[in-house]
């Protein structure tokens, strides 16, 4: 069961976040990822149990790194990846802390974990960028 304080702040959290995920969501390819966590964000704001669920959550997370890795530009440079934000990493990675503090309120363990995931799917991602781009040149 969920306490009533953190549901209130992940109703608030889903409120102050939405409207600028709709306006960078409007400014790159999204796809199914970004329907994904505009639906976990209105959750979030209407049915925060439902946001709460581990397996919603890490998705969530998987989603708002991907998002994340949309906003930048890549470019290779001597055995490096050069990124460039290209307008909203920053508030992804803030998004990002924001939803660790919370939920680190509420339970500790599972924010770490869902930390863990972040770092990895960002490291797992990354690595594919890279492929990518080595493939091409």
């Amino acid at each position: 069961m969920h306490d009533p304080q953190t549901l209130e702040s992940l109703r608030d959290f889903g409120q102050k976040h939405l409207s600028a995920l709709e306006t960078l969501l409007s400014a790159i390819d999204s796809g199914t990822w970004g329907e994904r966590f505009r639906g976990w964000l209105t959750s979030c704001t209407h049915s925060p149990h439902a946001a709460l669920r581990q397996n919603v959550l890490e998705t969530a997370v998987v989603d708002l790194v991907t998002l994340e890795l949309a906003c930048q530009a890549y470019v290779p440079e001597e055995n490096v990846l050069r990124l460039t934000d290209r307008g909203g990493t920053v508030w992804a990675r803030q998004v990002l802390a924001e939803l660790l503090l919370l939920l680190s309120e509420w339970d500790p363990k599972m924010a770490r974990a869902l930390a863990s995931l972040a770092r990895s799917s960002r490291n797992e991602r990354l690595g594919q960028i890279r492929s990518l781009i080595a493939a091409r040149t």
